[in-house]
Formats: structure tokens, sequence, C-alpha cells
């Protein structure tokens, strides 16, 4: 997914306060539960997006709501995102810290998907070999997706493994259809 290029910028401010504080993992937890929980939320997305509602005020509800219960630095880049009319980019500044987090870590999400649920001892040896391909601590996220038919896919930020059946199936075809449509320029 594309993200607006301010939101990585606002995520790496955000990301260094939170190194030289070392809180950073509890400022991307609390980005993930105000995203969740307070901007997600129906009518608190409308409040806090309305052109019509003046900036002062949204600020004042959200100092009133926050204040004590979030750190002060991320309620400061709230309360600056609002003054600036750029409160829809907070998930997108969430989810930009939350990968500038675990890449400063040494940690990297894997998205592991397969046609049936895979055994432990399975899950445990793709974790090992990626974390030892990486050299990062791996934590491996795990879908079902019957459509596989079997083997699975592996995405690693952009990178995609695919050693499913279904993908071996389409290359034959296109490779068998190629065939076809030279043998068929040849007579």
């Amino acid at each position: 997914m594309l993200r607006h290029p301010v939101a990585t910028t606002y995520a790496r401010a955000l990301l260094e306060v939170g190194q030289e504080k070392g809180e950073a993992d509890a400022y991307a937890e609390e980005l993930t539960t105000l995203c969740d929980d307070v901007f997600a939320s129906g009518g608190l997305k409308v409040f806090f997006e309305s052109p019509k509602i003046p900036r002062e005020e949204k600020d004042k509800v959200l100092v009133k709501a926050l204040e004590g219960k979030t750190s002060q630095s991320v309620l400061n880049l709230v309360r600056m995102l609002i003054k600036r009319g750029r409160q829809p980019l907070l998930g997108e500044i969430a989810e930009a810290y939350a990968g500038l987090n675990d890449e400063a870590q040494g940690r990297a999400h894997v998205w592991i998907t397969s046609a049936t649920p895979l055994s432990a001892a399975s899950k445990d040896k793709i974790v090992a070999l990626l974390k030892k391909k990486l050299s990062k601590e791996i934590i491996p996220e795990e879908k079902v997706d019957p459509d596989l038919l079997g083997g699975m896919t592996i995405r690693i930020g952009d990178t995609v493994i695919d050693g499913s059946v279904r993908s071996r199936l389409n290359e034959i075809g296109e490779r068998v259809a190629a065939q076809r449509l030279g043998s068929d320029l040849i007579a």
C-alpha cells in the first residue's frame, strides 16, 4: 500500500523520541490503540475529521479524553496532526511507525498463507529458516486459504515467495498455451 510521504516523516520523528526515552514499543501500542479505539469509531471519526468542527474544539476534546491515559509524546503528535488538519493520516503514521520500530528492533513480520493449517513443527522450521536467512527475529502470522490447493505463500514486506500449487498450475497452463500458440504460428 502506498503511504503518504508525510506519514513516514511523522513516524520517524516519533520513533526518535521513543528511542531516546526507551518507550518505542509502548508508543507503537498507543498508536495502534488510538487508531483502533478512538479514530476508527464511527462517531469519533466523524467528529475528528469534520471540517465544520473547529480544530480548537477537537484539541480540547482530545486532551480531555487522553491526558494521563497516553504518553505526552503521542498526545503531542495527535494534537499537532489536528492543528494541521492531518488527523486522517494517523492510521498511516501508526503503520509506518510499527514498521520502522520493528526494523530498528531487528524484527520482521512474516505472513504465511497455506492451504491447510501448518503443524507447529512445520511453522517452527519455517520461522527458523527465515530467522537464519534474514538475521532478524521473525514474527509469523498464519492464514489458511483453501484456494491455494496445496503448498504455501510467504510474504515478507514487499517480497512474496510463492510455492503454492495454484501458482504452479497457472505456470503450467501458461506454458501449454504458449506452446499451442507457437505451433499455430508455424503450421
